[in-house]
């Protein structure tokens, strides 16, 4: 009993200690934790272009070259973000600094369900909210960010990931996987309002409605992916209520397939199924800058 005890005492303290350095090393070699660390130290800043999204937006778009054609920008976009993590974010930037001239938010290729992806992202509820927050086994450490394990474990395995750099909060990517899919025959249903305003999307209203009160220019997009779900759609107009608003946006189309079939390169500019990369955000970012300056 003695050795059992001993034993599994060990085991806990190794446990704990594994976690601890898990969660010291994270801020200093993962992408995401870079940025959200980076972006909740501005104070009394004073940027342009704020860029908000998911993974897709985080490698889409290049705020480099929006801020030395447009104005300064940073991409606050992290992986695996629902729109209350970006309703999170933008919240947050803007009780600490002045407002913006105009807000960017991407949303994911082809009519994504947003339904399935609410909540707060966990890197941004532990920089943001509670870091310290201790509620059972699932903010243990090795289980709350449990996937940036295998994220950076290929780092050690991948040139390309070693490679891959954050500037101004854009994961640039050079590495290609072409798009050899074909567009389907099935059509997708545009312009439909109730979609846009079901569950999931809730927060994209909030955005709109706190960009309305703050008297800030909010730009919406869907952003572009393999030709397999791209669609013929154009820029949709939509209407909504959020927080007592009245409310309409426009949401620019990326994800047509004609307009993808004139700006990208299906060889070329891709790095995943709704992943562009460091090439095809150079073009992605050209039209978003043309569409800015309308």
């Amino acid at each position: 009993m003695k050795k059992f005890l001993q034993f599994f005492i060990g085991l806990l303290v190794t446990f704990t200690l594994v976690n601890i350095l898990y969660l010291l090393l994270l801020p200093h070699i993962d992408w995401e934790f870079i940025k959200a660390r980076e972006a909740l130290a501005f104070k009394n800043q004073r940027i342009k272009l704020l860029v908000f999204g998911n993974s897709t937006a985080m490698d889409a778009v290049n705020t480099q070259l929006l801020s030395d054609k447009v104005g300064s920008a940073y991409n606050f976009s992290v992986g695996g973000s629902s729109l209350q993590t970006n309703y999170t974010q933008l919240s947050e930037y803007l009780n600490q600094n002045e407002k913006p001239e105009k807000v960017l938010l991407f949303l994911n290729s082809g009519h994504w369900n947003y339904a399935e992806f609410f909540g707060v992202n966990p890197i941004v509820e532990y920089y943001y909210n509670d870091s310290l927050k201790f509620e059972g086994l699932k903010d243990i450490p090795l289980f709350r960010f449990r996937w940036l394990f295998i994220v950076n474990f290929k780092k050690l395995i991948s040139a390309d990931h070693r490679n891959a750099q954050i500037v101004k909060g854009q994961l640039r990517f050079n590495r290609v996987v072409p798009d050899n899919s074909s567009i389907k025959n099935e059509p997708i249903v545009c312009g439909d309002n109730n979609f846009y305003n079901s569950e999931g999307y809730e927060y994209m209203w909030r955005i709109a409605s706190l960009c309305k009160i703050r008297n800030i220019n909010l730009e919406v997009f869907e952003l572009p992916c393999w030709k397999q779900a791209q669609n013929e759609c154009p820029d949709l107009i939509l209407h909504g209520t959020a927080t007592n608003n009245s409310l309409d946006l426009t949401i620019h189309n990326l994800n047509n397939y004609s307009k993808c079939d004139t700006l990208l390169d299906p060889k070329k500019d891709w790095l995943s199924t709704n992943h562009l990369n460091y090439a095809g955000s150079i073009k992605i970012t050209e039209e978003i800058i043309r569409i800015l300056n309308r």
